[in-house]
């Protein structure tokens, strides 16, 4: 038995290295200062013209690659991690050529000899992976806000309430400023970003991380305080379909108690007056994941995860605290071909916790990212 373990562990630690390697050493297919115009400028404009998904934006970081897929009408956003092609979200384009989209890059994986495996797909769009041969597996859940519905009036919001009023009185201001930014503005920015860290490091791919660059490119949500200091902020992405993601969220440590509550509360009301339905707040990992006794075993080893890496991750207090404001759920999953799903899942661990390297030649296509609708 023990044999056995320390054999799989051996395997375990073998991947992490070689696909750690692969994180280090991949680069020249990536968007970078030389292709810049050809390539992230392109991305945008096609992202305004057909719209994105819940997670387009994050192409803005600048870490992933891009395949044009059904003769260049679709957008598929990836990265390599050893021998697996990661894609990032749904490929974006006309839902009719989604289908023949999904059958082209898993050709084009095989032809590199790599394995496709698409992360964070939507419901929508199962039955597609689905006939392509793809198995799937629950990851959590995106909270999101209907803006014409949302309201702290009543008892059921009267804590939030309490706290925007209070919030209100004590002089502190919201606002939300457009792109371009001065230096003094982004400087002050990233001095909260960093308190925020603390020893942590920033992750990538899926997940945001600070950068002057990337915020150049957005709104930003702006809490104050009385003497006008900013204590919290928020970039705000959205995918031109009259939705909006609450996406780099960061604050001072000794800010007051509550004060993410009302940054988010302001923002819903900022963004309904301003014409958008709905609001994304993005995942909460491992939300309901493998929580019945009919799960698959794979998800409810996850729901282990949930359940006792809190204090690590602090999955629960991420979904609590959506769960204050999201007035739906919707699931998201990961569609993977036959391979070891305990090795996809350290790899995507390892594609996450992986050190993000945006570009810095990007003033070009800021102007593109300046509307808000």
């Amino acid at each position: 038995m023990f044999g056995t373990t320390l054999w799989y562990f051996s395997i375990l630690i073998f991947v992490m290295v070689i696909s750690y390697k692969t994180i280090k050493l991949k680069t020249k297919n990536r968007l970078t200062p030389s292709n810049i115009d050809s390539q992230l400028a392109r991305v945008i404009a096609f992202l305004e013209e057909n719209g994105g998904n819940h997670i387009s934006h994050l192409i803005l970081l600048q870490d992933k690659d891009v395949y044009w897929a059904a003769e260049e009408q679709v957008l598929i956003v990836y990265k390599r991690m050893g021998n697996k092609i990661v894609v990032l979200g749904d490929p974006i384009g006309p839902e009719s050529l989604i289908p023949q989209s999904i059958k082209e890059f898993q050709d084009y994986s095989v032809r590199k000899g790599l394995k496709p495996i698409f992360y964070q797909i939507s419901p929508r769009f199962m039955h597609l992976y689905h006939d392509t041969g793809y198995r799937f597996l629950k990851l959590g859940e995106e909270g999101i806000v209907s803006l014409h519905s949302f309201s702290i009036e009543g008892k059921q919001g009267a804590k939030l309430r309490t706290r925007v009023n209070k919030f209100t009185r004590n002089a502190y201001t919201f606002s939300v400023i457009m792109p371009p930014y001065s230096q003094a503005i982004l400087s002050e920015l990233k001095g909260i970003s960093d308190a925020w860290l603390g020893n942590q490091k920033e992750k990538g791919f899926s997940v945001v991380s600070f950068s002057e660059e990337y915020v150049s490119c957005f709104p930003v949500a702006l809490l104050n305080d009385p003497d006008g200091k900013v204590i919290a902020f928020a970039t705000l992405a959205s995918d031109h379909k009259k939705s909006i993601t609450i996406d780099l969220m960061r604050k001072l440590p000794d800010s007051p108690h509550g004060t993410m509550d009302v940054l988010f509360i302001q923002i819903f009301k900022w963004a309904k007056e301003n014409g958008y339905q709905n609001c994304s707040l993005g995942m909460a990992p491992l939300s309901n994941v493998g929580d019945c006794k009919y799960s698959f075993q794979s998800e409810k080893f996850i729901r282990l995860a949930y359940l006792h890496g809190n204090s690590m991750y602090n999955f629960k207090g991420l979904k609590e605290f959506k769960s204050k404001f999201a007035c739906g759920w919707e699931p998201k999953y990961l569609a993977y071909r036959k391979t070891f799903l305990p090795i996809v899942i350290i790899q995507l661990l390892l594609l996450i916790n992986s050190t993000p390297h945006p570009k810095t030649v990007v003033d070009k296509i800021k102007y593109l990212m300046k509307k808000t609708g």
